[in-house]
């Protein structure tokens, strides 16, 4: 029991890691992508808040939430293989 445990905090904190590369790549990713949307439409006002604006849009939106998928489909795996070494 103590190795699975010892086990599931491991694989939390590799998933932790995980999570947190990725969303900070995205979010680079979106903040290089608004950059060049300012620089190509050239809107009225400041580039830092323009970034700043379709930044807190990201963080609302569904696609940095997806990202927790990185929690949720190794524990269903985990899950179903516990219930398939314990039933047979």
């Amino acid at each position: 029991m103590i190795i699975w445990i010892r086990n599931i905090v491991i694989i939390f904190v590799l998933l932790s890691i995980i999570y947190v590369i990725l969303s900070l790549v995205s979010r680079f990713k979106q903040r290089a992508k608004l950059k060049i949307e300012y620089d190509a439409s050239k809107p009225a006002g400041d580039k830092a808040e323009f970034v700043a604006k379709g930044m807190q849009k990201y963080t609302r939106s569904f696609r940095p939430k997806l990202f927790l998928g990185v929690y949720v489909i190794p524990f269903i795996i985990l899950i179903g293989l516990l219930y398939l070494a314990n039933s047979s």
